[in-house]
C-alpha cells in the first residue's frame, strides 16, 4: 500500500511559538546590523563553546564508546582533542577566530571572482557582452576580496552582513510557517478520516 501525504494544521500554540521565534529572529539580525563587532563576538564565543563541547563529546566516545571498532575509537579521541584544543583556543582569544572568518570569507570571494573571470574567458555560448560583463564582475569581485584581506573591518562588516541575510531568511521563514500552519503528513488513502 502506498502512503499519501496531506497538508495538516499544525496547533495554534505551535505557530504562536513560530511566529514569537521568527520574529526573535528579526530582532537579533536588527542587532547583528546594528553592532556588527558585538555580533561577531558572540558568534566566535558560540563556536568555541560548540567545539569545545563536540571535544569533549567525542573523548568521552572514544574512552566509553566499548562497541565501537578501534580504530573509530581512536578517530574520536583525536578528533576530540583537536576539537577541544581549538575550541579553548576560541574561547581564549575570540579576535583569532573572527579574524579567521573574515579570511574565509575573503578567500571564498577571491574564488568566486576567479570563476567568473575563467568563464568569462572560456565560455563559448554566451554573447560577447555577457561574457565581459560576467568578467568585468569577476574582476570587481576579486578586487573586493583584495580589500576584505587589507582592511578587516570591513570583511568583519561583511560577514556580519552575511550572518544577518541568514537570520533574516530564518526569520521570514518562521513566521510564513507559523501564519500558515501546515505539515505534511502520511496517510493510509485505505483509511478514511473525519476532519
Amino acid at each position: 500500500m502506498r502512503l499519501k501525504l496531506i497538508e495538516k494544521r499544525s496547533p495554534s500554540w505551535l505557530r504562536l511559538l513560530e511566529v514569537l521565534a521568527g520574529v526573535l529572529v528579526l530582532v537579533v539580525a536588527f542587532f547583528v546590523l546594528a553592532d556588527s563587532g558585538f555580533a561577531l563576538y558572540i558568534l566566535a564565543y558560540a563556536l568555541g563553546i560548540g567545539l569545545f563541547i563536540l571535544g569533549v563529546s567525542r573523548i568521552f566516545a572514544s574512552v566509553y564508546g566499548r562497541y565501537f571498532a578501534p580504530w573509530f575509537r581512536e578517530v574520536n579521541a583525536g578528533g576530540g582533542i583537536i576539537a577541544l584544543v581549538l575550541g579553548s583556543v576560541v574561547i581564549i582569544d575570540p579576535q583569532l577566530a573572527i579574524g579567521f572568518l573574515t579570511l574565509l570569507v575573503a578567500f571564498a570571494v577571491l574564488v568566486v571572482g576567479i570563476v567568473e573571470i575563467v568563464a568569462a574567458g572560456f565560455a563559448k555560448h554566451p554573447p560577447v557582452w555577457v561574457r565581459g560583463l560576467i568578467g568585468v564582475v569577476g574582476v570587481l569581485t576579486v578586487i573586493l576580496s583584495v580589500f576584505l584581506v587589507l582592511d578587516s573591518s570591513l570583511g568583519q562588516f561583511g560577514l556580519a552582513i552575511i550572518m544577518a541575510i541568514v537570520l533574516v531568511a530564518v526569520g521570514v521563514r518562521d513566521i510564513a510557517h507559523g501564519v500558515s500552519g501546515h505539515r505534511p503528513v502520511k496517510i493510509d488513502p485505505g483509511v478514511v478520516t473525519k476532519v
